[in-house]
């Protein structure tokens, strides 16, 4: 396989990434079926886990979708590429994010491969686990802090909801970062991240009380008012609101 691929972004853990490649299977999803653990496979992707130098990491494969996208891949562009430069401007800026460690071209696709986290639990797994309400106020304040953490950075997640805040090393980190893009404080790109997040709290029954304490570590770090806030995201959270009804019909209790 390492004739076939090439490094796009990455220095030593590339180069370890591309060696491990080398043993057979020569298609990159069946490579991955049989030498990481797999979480996740669809049409489009497939992701696993897999030890390079000795660190569990997470590793994705973007299947290409048309002949356009092989070619943004070939040139050294895409989803992939993009998500390792967002995650590296991002801890270049303090925002807990799992380290970018490689891009390969493959065939079929392009391999990223990330800091793994594999002990992490995101925010909607620990939620269903009923954590005692020491706990939930703890988790709560911490995502509150963590999506502030990156709006004051000035950038947007696009897609910020209870899966995508992993807890690792008693914080939460912001993963899936495809969507992420520059947005200022107070943005209509950051009232849909607290609008999506918001929903989700509906949707799993989260309650009030320690929904102002998300609300409160929020607007503490990116030193806004409530009422701003709200004003903002209440128009958006609306607009998912619908979608989510006509997805799956009536469900959680209403926050705002």
């Amino acid at each position: 396989m390492p004739d076939n691929t090439r490094i796009v972004r990455g220095d030593s853990w590339a180069v370890c990434l591309q060696q491990i490649l080398a043993t057979p299977p020569a298609d990159t999803a069946a490579w991955m079926e049989q030498h990481t653990r797999i979480l996740k496979s669809d049409v489009n992707s497939r992701v696993g886990m897999l030890q390079v130098q000795r660190q569990e990491c997470y590793l994705k494969l973007y299947r290409y979708k048309s002949s356009l996208q092989q070619l943004q891949f070939r040139l050294g562009g895409g989803r992939p590429v993009r998500s390792f430069d967002v995650a590296r401007e991002l801890l270049e800026n303090k925002v807990p994010v799992p380290r970018p460690r490689a891009c390969l071209l493959v065939p079929g696709g392009m391999l990223l491969l990330t800091q793994g986290l594999s002990e992490g639990r995101n925010l909607n797994e620990l939620w269903r686990k009923q954590p005692a309400e020491g706990t939930a106020g703890q988790l709560l304040h911490s995502a509150g802090d963590t999506v502030a953490q990156l709006h004051r950075a000035g950038y947007a997640h696009g897609d910020c909801k209870w899966s995508n805040l992993l807890w690792a090393g008693q914080q939460f980190y912001l993963v899936d970062l495809d969507g992420v893009c520059k947005a200022s404080i107070g943005s209509a790109r950051q009232a849909r991240d607290i609008a999506r997040f918001t929903l989700n709290a509906e949707d799993l029954e989260l309650g009030s009380a320690l929904y102002e304490q998300f609300l409160e570590s929020y607007l503490r770090g990116i030193g806004r008012s409530r009422s701003e806030v709200i004003d903002s995201m209440m128009p958006i959270l609306h607009t998912l609101r619908g979608r989510h009804l006509a997805k799956y019909g009536e469900r959680g209790t209403r926050l705002l």
